[in-house]
């Protein structure tokens, strides 16, 4: 009877972890609430796309093991086939509105913006630092268009002060800043701060320089996610 017992208990455990993780899963000063997420991701944009944010769920609980690099381009692959490019216009009736990443999956479109931010949180909850990632605004040249666009990539610092890779939704193929000559830096930003160009260090408060930015931490912290 005790040997059962020892051994139940010694196969609880790792049960017992999958089942946390399953259920709220916290990594470098984020916190996903499953739970939470999915209850509100159904209620509001129905089964079909509860089943995708299962599939973000699984891909973050099973990146533990992966490089870096690796998490990078799953991540990347990830939102690039999952989501669809959609204008704020169309999609939230708005000129300019950065969705939560509930949001982006629930409606399972978005802007360059919803990319980049839903890209962010989910290495961040990978275990990436913070000080690794920037989400940086460039001006992009694009086929067929006269004029450079505002456009939203994420950035990948191995290193400080390394080349990034940059997270495109643009393309597919995760590439350092320096193969990717029609993109021009104009500023960068994560929680802890906010870069202008050509700044060694922080010029700002992201959360008080970017009410778009603020807004997105506060509504996400609503729907399950925090940092």
């Amino acid at each position: 009877m005790n040997s059962y017992l020892k051994l139940n208990k010694k196969s609880f455990i790792p049960w017992l972890y999958i089942w946390l993780a399953l259920t709220c899963f916290v990594a470098n000063n984020i916190e996903l609430k499953f739970n939470q997420f999915f209850e509100i991701i159904n209620k509001e944009y129905g089964g079909d796309r509860l089943v995708v944010a299962e599939k973000w769920q699984k891909m973050i609980v099973d990146s533990v093991g992966l490089t870096e690099q690796e998490k990078v381009t799953l991540v990347n692959r990830f939102f690039n086939t999952q989501l669809f490019y959609q204008t704020d216009i169309q999609l939230w009736q708005q000129n300019d509105y950065w969705a939560t990443p509930l949001e982006t999956l629930g409606k399972g479109m978005g802007d360059c913006e919803d990319y980049a931010i839903a890209k962010y949180v989910s290495l961040r909850a990978m275990g990436i630092s913070e000080d690794k990632l920037r989400l940086v605004y460039v001006k992009a040249k694009l086929p067929n268009q006269p004029k450079p666009l505002a456009h939203m990539v994420l950035g990948y610092y191995e290193k400080p002060n390394a080349m990034p890779l940059i997270l495109d939704s643009l393309i597919n193929q995760v590439l350092p800043a320096n193969k990717r000559t029609d993109l021009k830096p104009v500023f960068s930003f994560n929680s802890e701060g906010l870069w202008s160009k050509n700044s060694q260090s922080s010029v700002a408060s992201p959360t008080a320089r970017l009410s778009h930015w603020r807004d997105v931490i506060e509504r996400s912290s609503k729907q399950g996610i925090k940092w």
